[in-house]
């Protein structure tokens, strides 16, 4: 226990750091935009198309992070934003299908296993999905902003350092318990136990056995993680085309499923509404193409050929 926990912290504090230089940018950037008055002119323009979203205009700025940095861009914005805990689990479901395009895409791309295209896929998919989900989602959702220096009504830069410095410390708890929560469970005696149950799971999407162990990475961890066990296994020839398409879409549209949903959560986004909506639509999905040979009729979307 003591060796995990030293070198889960030891990680985790790496992690936070290439986190925190993302994150504490953007959020002076945010800042900077909304004392400026920036926000005021964009949102007549913008406000058309976020409409549909149920967003206000001014929203295409975390949109914007989300797309080209990551979610901790995203959310880096949303402090300067007056917006309501439906609008930003709306942002989640977004950004949660869509984020870091740059990097997640260019690791995908040198590893052989996408072209550029799946970025417009992954755009068009969370875009779709905001739609869909400010139809369906309640007006009232029940959230708390576990953040006490976030008020977007009583701006000052004061508030908005204290709520970086918060925030910041919370990035770094959350990714220490969940990488502290994963070196037990692989440790655990009954991890073999629940890897027999997922291998079920896996045959019901229309997954081989092999595919189980970098879906399961990629859905958890991430795409850097998962593409990297993904490369492992296709170098050894254990997966067949169909698998590494099939792990590939569903990794775009669901990794780091835990991660990924809680940094919302702490800005008052509905946990359930997230986590669900990413993981339904993302099974959906691979179900579909995984009928036949129905996903060869959808590499252009960005899969490859071969």
């Amino acid at each position: 226990m003591k060796e995990i926990f030293i070198s889960t912290g030891k990680l985790s504090l790496k992690i936070s750091w290439m986190l925190v230089k993302i994150y504490v940018p953007f959020s002076l950037l945010a800042a900077f935009l909304k004392f400026s008055g920036f926000f005021l002119w964009v949102s007549p323009i913008l406000s058309p198309f976020m409409k549909l979203l149920g967003l206000p205009g001014e929203a295409a700025v975390t949109l914007m992070a989300g797309f080209f940095g990551n979610v901790y861009a995203g959310i880096a914005t949303i402090p300067a934003l007056d917006l309501t805990f439906k609008q930003v689990t709306i942002l989640g479901i977004i950004l949660g299908f869509s984020h870091n395009l740059l990097v997640e895409s260019g690791i995908l791309i040198k590893l052989k296993f996408a072209t550029a295209r799946l970025s417009l896929f992954r755009v068009a998919f969370g875009l779709l999905a905001g739609m869909l989900m400010n139809l369906i989602l309640p007006d009232e959702i029940k959230g708390a902003i576990l953040n006490p220096y976030m008020n977007p009504e009583a701006f000052s830069w004061i508030n908005t350092i204290k709520a970086m410095v918060v925030t910041c410390f919370q990035v770094l708890i959350l990714i220490f318990v969940l990488n502290f929560l994963y070196e037990l469970l692989k440790k655990w005696k009954f991890s073999q136990v629940i890897k027999q149950k997922l291998q079920g799971i896996a045959s019901l999407i229309g997954l081989s056995p092999n595919a189980l162990i970098p879906w399961m990475a990629g859905f958890v961890l991430g795409i850097v993680y998962g593409a990297g066990i993904l490369f492992q296994f296709n170098e050894k020839k254990t997966l067949t085309h169909k698998d590494a398409c099939l792990v590939t879409v569903f990794m775009v549209l669901a990794h780091a499923i835990i991660e990924d949903t809680l940094v919302f959560v702490v800005l008052g986004a509905s946990f359930w509404w997230i986590f669900l909506t990413r993981i339904i639509l993302a099974f959906i999905v691979m179900k579909l193409l995984s009928i036949g040979n129905t996903y060869k009729k959808f590499l252009w979307i960005g899969l490859a050929k071969s």
